[in-house]
């Protein structure tokens, strides 16, 4: 609805001004976006969308005049490599929560954006329950009360945000914790296992295991079985799907059916898979050991009809190591934050990528005898595929192992822009309208004719009035 704001002045009279607003959703460099990632050496580094310096604002290049993601914040915190990390959910939407490591060093560290990562606590985990690998808050997005924490022996642990307190220890997987996400209710978590091949859904209102679903074998050996481990896991944001990833092969199920609506094996290993949401519908996009960054529309269809794009082509295997993708997780919409093994961390979009696999456009074109032309074009394929937003690295050769990363809810990524519309109040109408009048009238008053043109003007008149009497003449003789 408009609204109205009036504004009285002692020497002018009130004037109404009508707000035309319309809402658009904030660009991404204005959405709050704060990512952090953990690395094998135990540093803890963080990046936020900051306005350029004043030196750079006075350089011409546009690329400075906009806000870029810098790093603010490097610093150790665990000794060993930093297993997972976690940002909770906070009571106000539009700020970011306590920010959770996981450490090699058997211990777990808070840590708070507003002291740009001052580590504000640690908690020694019990010493029979090994290295932390996994983590998450519950609820992950909403006011965040408790956390969940997996471990490489096995357990799962129940910790209580407002102490740190151990509320509950579940009995978890024979062999480690691969994974685990808890649901955007904050009631259910799944969890997936290093070696037993099991996935497992956990009630965590009552404390307890509500479901199991064996996961199909990687090979069999001497009649055993062998599983890959579970490596991610990944709600989306409705709660209605989830997808996870063992070895080379991703899978993504229907909560309510419990139907598999995708399960599609990759060119090397997952690492991480993430779910993005849009107008166009349901994908998956994932992490690869081998570079390549596929993605995926989730659909219920046969694996022949199956639509994907490989928005990122893989690398050869001798560059694979610095180029391999660890981490994906989608921020809004179809924008990604990714890092490889190099240290590069990257913000970009895929919403190229899915507007191809809409459009058919799946299979990659040109091969080796193309001409030059041909080559172009798919240079300009790969920039629709993917729109590389920003590109940082974290030092020379640091080994990114986890990220996390946050920004504002879509609700909160909301602008208003207005537009005033001047609007008189009736008494300013009216005396509008009056002077309006008077001009008209004022302007009548000022017609004057010479005598010739006056002269003239009546003789047409007599004219007019001498035809018009004809006619009447001629109309009654034809009548009769």
């Amino acid at each position: 609805m408009p609204k109205y704001f009036s504004g009285l002045d002692n020497n002018f009279s009130a004037i109404n001004t009508k707000e035309m607003t319309t809402a658009i959703v904030a660009p991404i460099q204005d959405s709050g976006l704060v990512v952090a990632a953990g690395t094998y050496d135990g540093v803890l580094a963080g990046w936020e969308f900051q306005a350029p310096s004043k030196n750079q604002k006075d350089l011409d290049d546009d690329i400075h005049t906009k806000k870029q993601l810098s790093l603010t914040f490097a610093t150790a915190v665990h000794e060993g490599s930093i297993r997972s990390l976690t940002i909770a959910g906070s009571i106000k939407e539009n700020e970011p929560g306590q920010l959770l490591s996981c450490g090699y060093d058997e211990s777990l560290k808070t840590h708070d954006w507003h002291k740009r990562m001052t580590s504000s606590g640690e908690i020694r985990t019990p010493s029979d329950f090994g290295t932390p690998v996994c983590s998450a808050f519950a609820p992950p997005n909403s006011h965040s009360t408790h956390c969940l924490v997996g471990f490489s022996h096995g357990k799962l642990c129940i910790y209580k945000k407002r102490d740190w307190s151990v509320q509950h220890v579940l009995a978890g997987h024979e062999g480690g914790v691969g994974a685990l996400a808890v649901h955007p209710s904050g009631k259910l978590a799944l969890s997936g296992g290093v070696v037993d091949g099991k996935l497992k859904l956990w009630d965590l209102t009552k404390g307890r295991l509500a479901f199991v679903n064996k996961i199909d074998p990687a090979s069999t050996r001497g009649g055993k079985a062998k599983y890959d481990p579970v490596s991610s896991l990944v709600w989306s944001k409705d709660g209605e799907f989830y997808a996870m990833s063992h070895g080379p092969r991703i899978t993504v199920r229907e909560v309510a059916s419990g139907k598999t609506l995708l399960d599609a094996d990759m060119l090397s290993q997952v690492n991480q898979v993430t779910l993005m949401v849009g107008p166009e519908g349901l994908f998956v996009a994932a992490a690869c050991n081998d570079g390549s960054l596929p993605v995926l529309a989730v659909e219920d269809t046969d694996e022949e009809s199956r639509r994907a794009i490989m928005a990122i082509e893989p690398v050869d295997s001798h560059l694979a190591r610095e180029e391999r993708f660890k981490c994906i997780q989608c921020v809004r919409d179809y924008i990604v934050v990714t890092a490889n093994s190099a240290g590069v961390v990257s913000l970009m979009d895929l919403r190229g990528a899915v507007n191809m696999i809409m459009s058919g456009d799946e299979k990659p074109q040109g091969g080796e005898g193309d001409s030059d032309n041909e080559d172009s074009d798919n240079d300009e394929d790969l920039e629709l595929a993917v729109d590389m937003i920003e590109s940082v690295q974290l030092g020379t050769g640091a080994r990114i192992t986890c990220l996390s990363a946050w920004c504002k809810t879509t609700e909160c990524q909301l602008e208003t822009v207005s537009e005033e519309i001047p609007s008189f109040t009736t008494e300013q109408q009216q005396k509008t309208d009056s002077q309006e009048k008077k001009r008209k009238q004022e302007t009548v008053g000022d017609i004057s004719l010479d005598a010739v043109a006056l002269k003239k003007a009546r003789s047409l008149v007599e004219k007019a009035k001498k035809l018009k009497k004809k006619r009447e003449k001629n109309k009654k003789k034809l009548s009769n």
